[in-house]
């Protein structure tokens, strides 16, 4: 395992958060179009992208695709470097390197609601309890960080000087901190959430319910490899809807990844897990607008570089709304 963590370092040269590797120097798609996809978020997302590659949804649109579990936070450097042209990750990191001129864009959002619930430990009663009390995030700039400070100030605290908030690295790391009593509690997703709940631990508030729209996980790339790779990129947007739709229609084959691939095999985390996460993905698409307009609305209070930029530059809808137009998304609901 060191082994296999240390020879996916050393070709990435950076932590991934979830990017792909395209180890084909051809701009159109065949047999031979490799891609090496790394993620570090054991989440529906990943079952998503395992979907497509255990039921050949990849390999039907011509992709070769290996998948590697790295952790990390950085496919954004990895991406504008070149080494993984294409990449699952978040919104919030498109904006940042757009701000310095770059031409990063989302093609497709596969988590448009926020599919977190603050969780704390059995002892504290009320959200007005966590003052002064510390609460854990997955890395300082992401999704549960900013959904966990906006969920704080719904409940009139300052994020930090009220409530300290603490780096753990992950979605499991928060609920092992929650146990050891490093904090008291934090934002959790799917599966991580169910196991948080059977094992008796509090839901202080279900996301959703305060931020309805947040743009959580999409597909990235540039705009230059768009235009150079059209089809590469669309069979990746093919694959990856069609894994989406798989997630609602195919327990089975979400059970079997859930333990094969994430190494998952208690029955009511994953039942939890297909039965709720499909609410948290939209069947047709489309980057949130408005959930990414919450996410800008944060940053431009905290990153001043950030301000100038508009949402519609930060997304591209063309390949989902060809797809739409030509009868893809209906007929891949009808199929599954």
């Amino acid at each position: 395992m060191k082994n296999n963590f240390a020879r996916v370092r050393l070709l990435l040269g950076v932590s991934l958060f979830a990017s792909v590797i395209v180890m084909s120097t051809s701009t159109t798609v065949s047999a031979k179009t490799q891609l090496r996809v790394a993620y570090s978020s054991i989440s529906g997302t990943a079952v998503v992208t395992w979907l497509a590659v255990d039921k050949g949804l990849f390999a039907k649109n011509g992709l070769d695709v290996e998948l590697i579990y790295v952790a990390g936070s950085q496919a954004m450097q990895s991406l504008l470097s070149g080494t993984t042209p294409i990449g699952i990750q978040g919104i919030e990191p498109v904006f940042r390197v757009n701000a310095h001129g770059s031409d990063t864009v989302m093609i497709l959002g596969i988590v448009t609601k926020p599919p977190f619930s603050i969780m704390v430990r059995p002892e504290i009663k009320d959200y007005r309890e966590l003052k002064g009390k510390p609460m854990g995030i997955t890395r300082y700039g992401s999704s549960t960080d900013m959904l966990l400070r906006l969920t704080l100030e719904k409940w009139g605290f300052k994020p930090e000087a009220d409530v300290p908030i603490l780096q753990m690295g992950g979605v499991p790391p928060i609920l092992a901190a929650m146990e050891s009593r490093k904090i008291v509690g934090g934002p959790l997703s799917l599966p991580t959430l169910a196991r948080a709940k059977q094992e008796g631990y509090r839901e202080l508030a279900d996301v959703a319910d305060l931020v309805p729209e947040y743009q959580v996980a999409g597909v990235v790339t540039r705009r230059a490899f768009i235009k150079q790779n059209p089809d590469v990129v669309r069979s990746f947007a093919r694959a990856i809807a069609e894994g989406m739709a798989l997630f609602r229609s195919d327990p089975e084959s979400v059970m079997k990844v859930m333990k094969t691939r994430l190494k998952i095999d208690d029955p009511l985390v994953i039942e939890e897990t297909q039965k709720n996460y499909p609410r948290y993905m939209p069947k047709v698409p489309y980057p949130s607008r408005a959930g990414i307009a919450v996410i800008k609305g944060f940053l431009d209070k905290n990153e001043p570089a950030v301000r100038p930029l508009s949402i519609d530059g930060q997304i591209d809808n063309h390949i989902v709304r060809e797809l739409e137009q030509s009868g893809f998304f209906s007929n891949v609901q009808r199929a599954k």
